[in-house]
């Protein structure tokens, strides 16, 4: 018997309501609660934020990410592993 293979768009609507950070041009990090995605990698995160490179985390809210300047998109283990 084979293992089904995975496609990123399975990844990725698997990650629909659960935390996810994404990395993009220019270096930023956002981190949110992934609410929804389309085939450009658009992304619609809520709960959303800016994580800085002192640490400190500057709240968004609500936000649209277009997905043009998605370069990592990073699923946190739920674990915490």
């Amino acid at each position: 018997m084979s293992t089904p293979t995975l496609r990123p768009k399975d990844i990725i609507a698997a990650s629909v309501d659960k935390p996810i950070i994404v990395k993009l041009k220019g270096a930023k990090l956002l981190r949110g609660i992934l609410m929804s995605f389309d085939q450009h990698l658009n992304l619609y995160l809520s709960n959303a934020g800016e994580m800085m490179e002192d640490g400190n985390f500057r709240d968004l809210g609500n936000i649209i990410v277009r997905g043009d300047n998605v370069i990592l998109l990073i699923f946190p283990s739920e674990t915490g592993d």
